[in-house]
């Protein structure tokens, strides 16, 4: 499982993130975009506060407030990590249609 190891707030709500996996990125947050708990971002000094769980490699925010490792580097790489793939596709890949 991908986990974030560190996290850097950025202005225009962006984070600078590193993956255990090395992968190293710019990730927009976009609280208007996403919504509901995620506008209490929109205040700069709640946004600055984000730290990394040790225990799930997510960032989070005072008040409850995180993203999912997995899902902000499939939005940052658009490839799905291996974990993800049902096991199925896995075997039925177009390289094993021979």
């Amino acid at each position: 499982m991908v986990r974030i190891v560190t996290a850097q707030p950025l202005p225009g709500h962006r984070l600078k993130v590193r993956f255990s996996d090395g992968l190293e990125g710019i990730y927009p947050v976009e609280p208007e975009r996403r919504g509901g708990v995620f506008l209490r971002l929109l205040d700069d000094k709640i946004f600055n506060a984000v730290t990394v769980n040790p225990d799930f490699g997510c960032v989070e925010w005072p008040g409850g407030v995180d993203l999912c490792p997995d899902s902000m580097r499939r939005e940052m790489t658009g490839v799905e990590s291996e974990m993800e793939i049902p096991e199925a596709a896995l075997r039925d890949s177009p390289k094993d249609r021979k």
